[in-house]
């Protein structure tokens, strides 16, 4: 089996993972955070970028539920899910839950830490407010940049 090569931005963000801190890259001059995906700021080796904790708030935006195991490590039913963090990034994650039949777009989560890594706790009772959020992608007025 051949190693698997890790960009430099994957291993920054693996290395928060095994630390048990979740890690978005933001770029100092606008607060913008950047999302997992863009990775043309990283090509360029651009000073401007740092990595900072996240809150850890997420989004629900989809998800799936497995029910054929694909290891032992790994039962069934098992919920993945696309999340948007509070402060604009997505990444898919696994959700913790009882009950898959509950799981709803929409729902607020939280992220945590199984054994096994990054996991995402649905929270009751909060509600999620998407405006005003400030990502490399958005163009308008409304968004703060992030606290530092």
């Amino acid at each position: 089996m051949e190693a698997i090569e890790l960009h430099r931005y994957d291993e920054e963000f693996l290395a928060g993972i095994a630390q048990k801190q979740l890690l978005i890259a933001v770029n100092q001059k606008t607060g913008a955070a950047l999302g997992y995906h863009e990775r043309g700021w990283c090509a360029q080796q651009d000073p401007n970028v740092r990595w900072q904790r996240a809150s850890g708030k997420a989004e629900l935006l989809s998800y799936t539920v497995t029910r054929r195991a694909y290891s032992p490590d790994f039962p069934v039913p098992l919920v993945h899910g696309l999340v948007e963090l509070e402060e604009g990034p997505r990444l898919v994650c696994r959700i913790e839950t009882d009950a898959p039949e509950s799981v709803q777009v929409g729902m607020a989560l939280q992220a945590a830490f199984d054994g096994k890594g990054l996991i995402f706790r649905i929270v009751r009772g909060r509600t999620v407010t998407t405006a005003g959020r400030k990502t490399a992608r958005t163009t308008t007025n409304q968004s703060k940049p992030m606290a530092a």
